[in-house]
Order: C-alpha cells, then sequence, then structure tokens
C-alpha cells in the first residue's frame, strides 16, 4: 500500500468518524452535501488499490563497464555504416525512460565489479573486492535472485565471461574476496537457481589443480551440466537445474571477442533466448543477464572491440524485448551498467572536431587475437621487416590505407616503428592471454595499432581502469517510472523487490 492511498484511507476514516458523531445534527441538506465527497473518497481509494500493479518478469541487463559514451559510441559507429548522421537507435535507446545511477561503493568513490554487483544484486553497499558482504566481513546479504526464488520465482543468470566472475557471482554467492573462484563455483549450485549460462568456471580445481572438480560438484547438487550445440538445442521449457557453458571460450572459460566471430560459438542472445524458454511459467520469473566483455575490451582501450561487444549484448536485449511484447503489462526491463571503464570519450587533441566512427570497421580482430598472431608471425619469421608487418598491420586494421582514409604521416609511422623494434629488435613479449586487469605497457604493436586507429576514428581514453561516472539505466514496462531522475545502484533491486511484492 502506498503512501497515497494510506493518506486517503486516513481523511476518509476521519470523514466518516465525523459524520457519525454529528448525524443527528445535520440536516437533510448538508447531509447531502457532504456524502459525495465521501463516495469520492472511497471510490478513490479503491482505483489506488487497483491499480497498483506488480511485475510477473523481471529482466536486468548489465553492460559490464558500459557507459553512456560506449553506447553513444555504437549508436555512431552503427549510423556511420548506414551512412546515417548522427546516432543510430540500439535496441534499449528508445526505452521509455531514460535515467542514470550512481556507483560509488562503500570506500571507494571508483567501485569495482564486485561491489557494483553486491549493489545491484541485494541494494546494500560493500567495499570493493566482496560478495555480499558488509564491510566487516561478518553479515552476509540475500540477493534480489535469493529472495525472488524463495518466494516461487525461477531464476536465471547468465553472462558472456565466467559464471564464478564478480557480477554473476554477486547474484548467488557470498565471499570475503571476488577472486574465490574456487569456492564461488562450489558455492553456486547452493542457489538451487533454474538456469545458469555463460562461460566456464575458472578454477574448477582450485589454484593449485588438487581440489575436487566444481563441475562434479555441480552435477551431484542435481545439476545437468551441457557443453554441446546438440544438447542445447534440445533443452526445453520445464527442465530445471540446467548449467549451460558456452562450447567455444577461452581457456579460462570467458566467451570469445564477438568481432572474432566463432561460428560455432552460442552468442549471449542465443542463451537468453533458451533461458526465456525453460524459465517461462504462470508464477513469473527473474533473470540477469550480464555483457560481460565490454568492461574486457574497455580495459584494454579496444574501441572497436568494445562497439562489438555492445552490439552482442543489444543483441541480447533484443530478445527480451521480444518476450516483453507478449507480456507487456506484466513485464519490466531494465538495462544498466554497474560501472564505466576507460574513460571513453570522443575527442583528442590531434584530430579534434574529425570524428569518424565507421573508420573502426576497419579492425575486424579484437586484439586478443592479434596479439596471439603476432606470437605465432614472430616464431614463423623472426627476420621480418618493418614494412612486412605493417602490411599485416594494414590488413586487421587499414592502417596505412589511404583509400580508407587511414594514412600514416612520418610521427605516426615512427609511433609504429618503436613497437617494431621493441617486439623483433629487444624481443620484449608480452601474453596475448593475459589476465584482462594487467596494465599494458602500450608498447606493442597491437597497442599502438589500436591507439592510432582509435585516435583517427576520434576516439580517446583516460584510463585502463574503472571511472567514477554515473552509468545510463533504460527502463521499460510495468513499474519503468520509478526509475525516473535518477537512482543509486542500491535502489534498483529495491524498486524489483517491490514490484515483486517480496517480502
Amino acid at each position: 500500500m502506498n503512501r497515497l492511498h494510506m493518506l486517503r484511507l486516513n481523511y476518509m476514516r476521519l470523514k466518516w468518524v465525523t459524520l457519525k458523531f454529528n448525524i443527528k445534527k445535520l440536516t437533510m441538506r448538508k447531509l447531502l452535501f457532504i456524502l459525495p465527497a465521501i463516495i469520492l473518497l472511497i471510490v478513490s481509494g479503491c482505483q489506488v488499490k487497483q491499480t497498483e500493479k506488480k511485475a510477473k518478469y523481471v529482466f536486468l541487463l548489465i553492460g559490464d563497464g558500459m557507459g553512456k559514451n560506449q553506447v553513444y559510441a555504437t549508436q555512431l559507429y552503427q549510423a556511420a555504416l548506414k551512412m546515417q548522421y548522427g546516432p543510430d537507435n540500439l535496441s534499449f535507446t528508445d526505452f521509455p525512460v531514460q535515467s542514470w545511477s550512481t556507483t560509488y561503493s562503500a570506500d571507494n568513490l571508483t567501485t569495482d565489479s564486485a561491489a557494483a554487483g553486491t549493489a545491484l544484486a541485494s541494494g546494500n553497499k560493500t567495499k570493493n573486492g566482496v560478495l555480499n558482504k558488509d564491510t566487516t566481513l561478518t553479515e552476509k546479504f540475500t540477493t534480489i535472485a535469493e529472495k525472488a526464488h524463495a518466494a516461487g520465482y525461477k531464476v536465471g543468470i547468465l553472462t558472456s565471461v565466467g559464471i564464478d566472475h564478480a557480477t554473476p557471482a554477486a547474484f548467488y554467492t557470498h565471499q570475503d574476496k571476488r577472486n574465490m573462484y574456487y569456492e564461488i563455483s562450489l558455492e553456486m549450485p547452493e542457489s538451487g537457481f533454474e538456469y545458469f549460462a555463460g562461460g566456464g568456471f575458472h578454477l574448477p580445481k582450485g589454484r593449485s589443480g588438487d581440489k575436487p572438480d566444481a563441475y562434479e560438484n555441480l552435477k551431484t547438487k542435481g545439476y545437468k551440466f551441457i557443453k554441446s550445440n546438440e544438447e542445447f538445442e534440445a533443452v526445453k521449457n520445464g527442465d530445471t537445474k540446467i548449467f549451460i557453458e558456452n562450447p567455444q571460450t577461452y581457456p579460462t572459460g570467458e566467451f570469445y571477442w564477438d568481432i572474432d566471430k566463432k561460428d560455432s560459438a552460442l552468442s549471449l542472445a542465443e542463451m537468453t533466448k533458451k533461458g526465456i524458454e525453460i524459465l517461462d511459467n504462470p508464477k513469473g520469473f527473474f533473470m540477469m543477464v550480464e555483457g560481460g566483455k565490454i568492461d574486457w575490451s574497455c580495459h584494454g582501450n579496444d574501441a572497436a572491440t568494445t562497439i562489438h561487444e555492445v552490439l552482442a549484448f543489444d543483441d541480447a536485449v533484443t530478445e527480451v524485448i521480444k518476450f516483453y511484447k507478449q507480456h507487456p503489462d506484466e513485464t519490466l526491463i531494465v538495462v544498466t551498467a554497474d560501472h564505466e571503464t576507460g574513460g571513453l570519450t570522443m575527442s583528442n587533441k590531434k584530430y579534434r572536431y574529425n570524428l569518424q566512427l565507421g573508420l573502426l570497421q576497419y579492425q575486424n580482430i579484437s586484439s586478443q587475437e592479434f596479439g596471439r598472431l603476432m606470437v605465432n608471425y614472430k616464431q614463423d619469421n623472426p627476420n621480418a621487416t618493418f614494412e612486412q608487418v605493417m602490411q599485416l598491420v594494414q590488413k586487421y586494421f587499414g592502417l596505412g590505407d589511404a583509400e580508407k582514409g587511414l594514412a600514416l604521416d612520418e610521427d605516426e609511422l615512427q609511433y609504429m616503428n618503436e613497437a617494431y623494434i621493441n617486439e623483433f629488435k629487444k624481443h620484449e613479449e608480452e601474453n596475448p592471454d593475459k589476465d584482462y586487469l594487467q596494465a599494458s605497457k602500450e608498447t606493442t604493436i597491437v597497442d599502438r595499432a589500436i591507439y592510432l586507429l582509435n585516435a583517427k576514428a576520434g576516439i580517446s581514453w583516460t584510463s585502463h581502469d574503472h571511472s567514477g561516472m554515473p552509468v545510463p539505466v533504460y527502463a521499460i514496462g510495468q513499474g519503468q517510472d520509478l526509475f525516473k531522475g535518477g537512482v543509486d545502484n542500491t535502489e534498483i533491486p529495491k524498486i524489483f523487490e517491490k514490484l515483486l511484492n517480496l517480502k
């Protein structure tokens, strides 16, 4: 019962008591005058109660690291490919409510994914690095997913990175540190949630590789583990306790980059569509979908790869919108981010007002895969010349091709030559599969190629880490107006709790 309803009922009771007390003193004329007002109050109160609707299906879609500029750059990129001036719409950029959220954690104005995930999942602030515990690490928080599940709603948790990474884990685990991957993987099946999908476990046998297998633990707890396209297709509505791991992932569990197009890999959109099919039921469900690798490419300041990740995330949102159109009065969709990564902006000193996002189309490989390509190329061609290396750069990034608007001046060629010397003469090595949080030295050929392409497109970055900027919030459906005017990230699950009528 909302506050307006309470005020109206109290006022109605007061009027009725006053009327009853003075009824003998009232003339028929006065009684006829006051009765319509009382009736109006009663009807008005009933209308408030009748129109107070709840959501039955709630979707929270999190673009990890996806600030407003990551979204806008993707819109401009799409428009450039269509030869349009101005931004092109993504599936969620025309939602009726477009707001923003603050993201600071309990101990830092710049949050990490664990603290931000905790806020989005449980409605509580905590320290960076902590998952669903208070700042003293003594109190455990109950997440919106756990509350919904206890109330009879089905629950699905999806991501494009490892299922035990900070954001997805924030909805089912309670750990002192986000890097306790093994402990997180053991806690996952304890949730009893009906559907998990995404990347695999990061350390399924612990850091030393000598612990009981987390996948086997999953099976003993009643979960069906699926890792093939055929098994994926066979899963249907009514199946429960399902964990689908993408059949094509990196060894550490995350999806391959969308820009690299692995045909046999499942997409986040396909997993979302399958999740809706599995979870759909008369009671309702809660689903969290994370586009996790947006953050990773932003850590690497790789604009083209970031845009492809945003588009892959957008495809997942599109699947959710299809469901919404079938149940518009019972569904709420919220698209947001846990934080912004990289401090992306669309301007730089050298090219100033010359914003050309369409130039990013000439990058056709992720920085990670080009780094691996270079490792193999150096082994096969240890004496390769600078000109030969630049032919590779032109093939995969377009740099040096004047017809594409990507000619390099003398300073830019010198900049690339320094990287060539570092790798082919000084034999500096960099692991292309390094942890995505590890800072780049920006001395490799791939780092410098990406920097130059970004600059020519008009993109620049302030860091390789998170920023403290507010993030966008897009909402459509039942309860959408509750997100107007800006919210803190802790308010989002509290709104869900209200709309799902959870105790």
